[in-house]
């Protein structure tokens, strides 16, 4: 976190200590209006609004996923091309900790505290077994994403308060150890007792929450292929006999609001006329070459009616040939498309159709049986629950799909999912689109981009870590980097070896 943020936090704390301590007529000053108690049902709802933020585009800089959609390419910057090309290159974890991850771990706590489980605030919320159940699937999504950014992070060391100021960085692959049996044990944990209150994401579904969890197991164990294919191939097995998820109506869907306090932020930054981002031609020209119906869903057309990407990475005076226009008024390149840029389009962060692409890359791995007839069947399903998921008619769906060039082959099997899993990605969790890319080199990217500033000019493997832990943390700081390797953008974490 940065510098400015971490003291104000603890400025602020202190300010609150002090004003609890003032007395009026010689009694403690407590508010009759605040619960004395912890409000979970509160927390988790905060801590889904955070990632929301996060995965949806978020509102600062350091935490948000407009740079997991440009590292992917499949927008690009029409202005300040400062992520796209790469020149920042330190983000800030902070927030992430000091938020979501310290209200989930709150959320535990207190659903096994013996002198608070009981109490009417904390089972208002749920049974205690489903809260501590969502917490720890939340909690395992959120280190998902800052390990698949950063490597080696701070995990169980961390949140320990004045306890340990300097936690130490435990390594990827034990963090991925960590994580797959946190979300086997978290599945298998919900009971038949009081639904979740203050779940957002899936309305105190045990049964979404479980197949969402095993979902992220799954997609965790195929990303071990490269490093580790013995363990991914049994972890995998564990996810899919918990229960993956089953159709559009699984999928970890974040709802923005048709209101200004939470609205999608793409929707927020075209209001503010700012307009920063553009489509890419690379996902222009691919989908238009695939005569794919979800080209007019991704993207608005020009003042001339036709889709025109920009170019990823443009820069300096090329980018003074391209108009982006407004929404009202539209220039020579395409913006984002309304049907998911407007106020209140969801975020879709895990989706039924990813899952279905794991599913066909791991038949064809032979993870699971059936091998390529499998991995067809379920990659022609994962093609067909994208083009739901975007409000594809079923004619036309059938039509794409028939297609030759859509048709899968075992000869470029692996080709074909990640161009399709790339696809049904748009606008999701930038970050798992970015890992993937790593993990697999698929699809073919712009990659090394002339005239950004990573090493090699190449998409980065990483990213740096924040500068407060150079300065206050720098012992174990300079242990992870003689362990992981330098910290710069092109160090590959643990499980990227494509």
């Amino acid at each position: 976190m940065k510098k400015n943020s971490f003291f104000s936090k603890y400025i602020i704390g202190a300010c609150v200590v002090i004003l609890a301590s003032c007395k009026v007529g010689g009694d403690v000053n407590v508010s009759p209006n605040q619960s004395p108690n912890v409000q979970t049902g509160y927390m988790l709802t905060s801590a889904i609004q955070f990632i929301g933020g996060i995965n949806g585009a978020g509102a600062t800089t350091n935490i948000n996923s407009f740079c997991g959609e440009l590292y992917s390419q499949y927008m690009s910057e029409t202005f300040y091309t400062n992520e796209s090309l790469f020149s920042l290159k330190q983000y800030d974890y902070g927030t992430y900790y000091t938020g979501p991850l310290q209200d989930l771990k709150t959320i535990i706590a207190t659903n096994t505290d013996p002198a608070k489980k009981s109490l009417s605030s904390t089972t208002k919320f749920g049974s205690n077994a489903n809260q501590i159940a969502s917490a720890r699937i939340l909690t395992a999504f959120i280190y998902l994403t800052i390990t698949d950014r950063w490597g080696d992070i701070p995990y169980s060391q961390a949140l320990n308060g004045a306890a340990n100021f300097s936690p130490a960085f435990d390594a990827q692959k034990d963090i991925y150890t960590a994580l797959m049996k946190e979300l086997d044990e978290a599945q298998a944990q919900f009971d038949g007792g009081a639904a979740l209150t203050g779940d957002i994401l899936f309305s105190g579904d045990n049964t979404k929450w479980k197949h969402w969890a095993n979902s992220l197991h799954a997609v965790m164990a195929l990303r071990l292929s490269k490093v580790d294919p013995t363990t991914g191939k049994t972890e995998y097995a564990k996810a899919v006999a918990g229960g993956l998820m089953t159709s559009n109506d699984d999928n970890a869907s974040y709802a923005y609001l048709g209101a200004s306090t939470n609205e999608n932020p793409y929707y927020t930054n075209y209001r503010n006329g700012r307009y920063d981002y553009a489509v890419s031609s690379l996902l222009v020209n691919t989908l238009s070459g695939l005569n794919d119906p979800r080209l007019p869903v991704y993207a608005a057309p020009t003042a001339s009616t036709t889709f025109v990407g920009l170019p990823y990475g443009t820069y300096g005076d090329a980018l003074g040939a391209y108009d982006k226009g407004t929404r009202a008024k539209p220039g020579n390149i395409s913006l984002i498309g309304l049907a998911v840029s407007n106020q209140s389009s969801p975020t879709v962060w895990t989706s039924y159709a990813q899952i279905l692409f794991t599913q066909a890359e791991a038949a064809h791995l032979g993870w699971i049986s059936g091998g390529d007839g499998t991995a067809a069947d379920f990659y022609n399903q994962g093609v067909l629950a994208s083009l739901n998921q975007n409000g594809v008619a079923p004619v036309d769906a059938s039509t794409y799909a028939a297609q030759a060039s859509i048709q899968f082959s075992a000869s470029t099997a692996l080709e074909q999912i990640h161009l399709q899993k790339w696809i049904a990605g748009f606008l999701g969790d930038g970050w798992e689109s970015w890992a993937e890319y790593r993990r697999t080199g698929l699809p073919k990217l712009l990659d090394p981009v002339p005239g950004s500033l990573s090493p090699g000019q190449n998409i980065p493997r990483r990213q740096q870590y924040p500068q407060t832990e150079v300065n206050q943390n720098q012992a174990n700081y300079n242990a992870v980097i003689a362990r992981q390797g330098p910290d710069v953008m092109n160090t590959r974490i643990y499980w990227d070896k494509q």
